[in-house]
């Protein structure tokens, strides 16, 4: 299983996807009970929103995302992503940055998520991918839903990684793993799910 995880308000929101890019669950945590969901779930790849320096308003919001990534790395012995440990695939975590995969899938201006028209755009532009997700899984509080969307996107980078199908971006502080776009038709979408249901 591939984890993603975004943040929200101190609110942890961690997407479980499968091997055959079915999302399997979408949770929302306060740290302790993230981190007691991962010592049983213990997923093999784990993705985390790292977007640093855009405004002063995210400080909070990294640094709750620093002290998860080193709490992560410590507590359950994850490693870390750099350029030379891309072929080892076992208990890894690495940062990613879910608006550079947006940019790759809306080739309109993307609106904010914070909008229904910003949800749909993405909602819409989602399966094109070849990600699975039922709608059902989403939350029912419209302020949760761009968000999960978001770790719908960083589980897929996690499921990118382990299956080689990734780009890096650098940075500042380091690299972004970003999943590689490749469109996948309509046809072939109703082709998987019908072998393949829910």
């Amino acid at each position: 299983m591939f984890a993603g995880i975004e943040v929200k308000d101190k609110v942890f929101i961690v997407s479980f996807m499968d091997n055959n890019r079915y999302v399997k669950g979408i949770f929302k945590f306060y740290k302790e009970g993230l981190l007691w969901f991962l010592d049983h779930y213990n997923p093999e790849i784990i993705a985390v929103n790292y977007d640093f320096g855009v405004s002063s308003k995210l400080s909070l919001t990294n640094k709750a995302y620093s002290n998860l990534y080193k709490d992560i790395i410590e507590t359950f012995e994850y490693r870390q992503v750099d350029k030379k440990s891309f072929r080892e695939k076992e208990k890894r975590i690495f940062k990613s940055n879910v608006e550079e995969f947006w940019k790759k899938i809306i080739h309109k201006d993307i609106l904010p998520a914070d909008t229904p028209e910003g949800l749909e755009q993405r909602l819409y532009n989602l399966p094109k991918s070849g990600i699975k997700l039922n709608k059902k899984l989403l939350s029912q509080d419209k302020r949760f839903i761009g968000k999960e969307l978001d770790a719908v996107v960083l589980s897929f980078a996690a499921y990118s990684f382990y299956n080689n199908r990734f780009e890096t971006i650098e940075h500042e502080g380091g690299i972004w793993i970003i999943p590689r776009y490749t469109y996948v038709s309509k046809k072939e979408r109703e082709e998987e799910s019908s072998q393949n249901p829910v």
